[in-house]
């Protein structure tokens, strides 16, 4: 396999090596799959990140939570479709808050 070096300031190799113990991984794991991500940006998002460094640190703290949120949200979104698929809604556009409330019990219920 092919091997990369990178120079980091102490504080993100120090954060680099906690998420590794934390997670089970290596150092290298981690800086691998970060460098799989970045290649893979289109330019532009390669541009933003770079401008949020520029920026400063709360700037990078606040793109990084932005980042985290749009995975995390598209994450929710897939796991939305694959539950939902096959389902053959019963409710017609038109149902009260009562139905509405019904069903979602009925979908939520233990079986």
């Amino acid at each position: 396999m092919p091997t990369l070096s990178g120079h980091t300031d102490e504080a993100t190799a120090a954060r680099v090596n906690d998420m590794a113990r934390l997670e089970d991984r290596t150092s290298s794991q981690i800086t691998s799959a970060a460098v799989r991500w970045y290649v893979r940006l289109s330019p532009a998002a390669r541009d933003a990140l770079r401008r949020l460094e520029a920026a400063g640190e709360d700037a990078v703290k606040a793109g990084a939570w932005a980042a985290g949120r749009a995975l995390l949200d598209r994450e929710f979104e897939d796991t939305v479709a694959r539950g939902l698929k096959g389902h053959t809604p019963i409710l017609s556009p038109t149902a009260s808050e009562d139905e509405i409330m019904a069903e979602a019990v009925r979908l939520t219920a233990r079986r």
